[in-house]
């Protein structure tokens, strides 16, 4: 390293010397991800003894791999479904369903923290950490352009999951005010099978919160409040804190955690297509709208009906208006995938 390089490196660390510990705390309260306050670490004496001080750490991890099941693509003759399953692949669908619950019910199946989320529960756990803020990495890469969301009622256990999912999002114009569209917005089987499928990969991402959220909870139980949010923005965002948190630190017992009726009901998954969905309270269309809702607890109509409003209450916006239209106007399209 030459001198004018030592000299403009130790005039920086002069200037932060400057800082009193309550700015320098402040600044690594707010550092966006904790990869950098590792660093920090090693740079000088006075930041490895202010670290241990920060009460916020915020950390970006990618979602745990599953192994997805690729249903197959088969597309018939009779390919066209209005509003119904048609003949739709239902073994294989239960299958992974099946899958998806043995994990639900045995959480210890689930894989190991990375290695860098391991990490950070070392650092939180030597520190005052008070507040956690994580951002996964969902593994929905190949649907980054696709127009769709997902919500859960998850807090100390996961009771339901709605996932929608559209072809198209646009402005109502005049002609779209009628009917005479629909018969143009049909859906093929193959279109219709990659959306459940997309939808359990949902379920699989909600479980995957609840089991960081449980991990984290059991090992750092210094926290006041934790975030999980989704850096694609397709998924639910997951806020505790104050009463809410320290009624989940209670209730939680890992094993029944995930609830599941005792028996297998037909009404565990429902699923509802629309051709043309207009949203007047915000002035929009949707078109090849797709909605699936997992009731882990198999319950009424009535029940299922509330949980699909509550899974995106909190964004009140045109995913929320979209379920209300579906339940208002197009109710009877929404089906018990395993019912007679």
């Amino acid at each position: 390293m030459g001198e004018e390089e030592e000299e403009e490196e130790e005039e920086a660390e002069n200037q932060f010397q400057r800082l009193s510990d309550d700015v320098v705390l402040n600044i690594f309260n707010k550092v966006s991800d904790v990869k950098w306050l590792f660093r920090c670490l090693v740079v000088s004496k006075r930041f490895s003894s202010l670290i241990p001080l920060v009460q916020t750490l915020s950390f970006t991890t990618n979602a745990w791999g599953w192994d997805y099941l690729s249903f197959p693509r088969h597309v018939s003759d009779k390919a066209l479904v209005k509003g119904s399953l048609g003949e739709f692949p239902k073994l294989l669908i239960m299958n992974s369903l099946l899958e998806t619950f043995l994990y639900l019910r045995k959480p210890h199946l689930l894989p190991s923290l990375p290695l860098n989320a391991s990490g950070l529960v070392l650092l939180a756990k030597s520190m005052l950490v008070r507040s956690l803020n994580l951002d996964i990495v969902s593994d929905f890469n190949a649907h980054n352009d696709s127009l769709f969301e997902w919500g859960a009622k998850l807090t100390s256990k996961l009771d339901s999951v709605t996932f929608l999912c559209a072809a198209s999002f646009s402005k109502m114009m005049k002609s779209e005010e009628d009917d005479e569209e629909e018969i143009e917005n049909e859906i093929t089987h193959e279109e219709l099978i990659c959306r459940v499928n997309l939808a359990i990969n949902c379920l699989r991402e909600a479980a995957l919160r609840l089991g960081i959220l449980s991990h984290f909870i059991a090992e750092i139980p210094s926290l006041h409040s934790i975030t999980i949010t989704d850096s694609n923005n397709k998924g639910m965002k997951l806020c505790l804190g104050g009463d809410k948190l320290v009624e989940c630190m209670n209730a939680f017992a890992l094993e029944r955690a995930f609830p599941l009726t005792e028996s297998w009901t037909g009404k565990i998954m429902r699923v509802g297509y629309v051709p043309v969905l207009r949203l007047p309270m915000s002035g929009y269309v949707m078109k090849r709208v797709t909605i699936v809702h997992f009731n882990l607890h198999g319950d009424d109509d009535s029940d299922a009906e509330t949980a699909m409003l509550d899974a995106f209450a909190e964004e009140q916006g045109v995913f929320l208006e979209a379920v209300v239209q579906i339940l208002e106007n197009h109710k009877d399209s929404v089906k018990a995938m395993f019912q007679n």
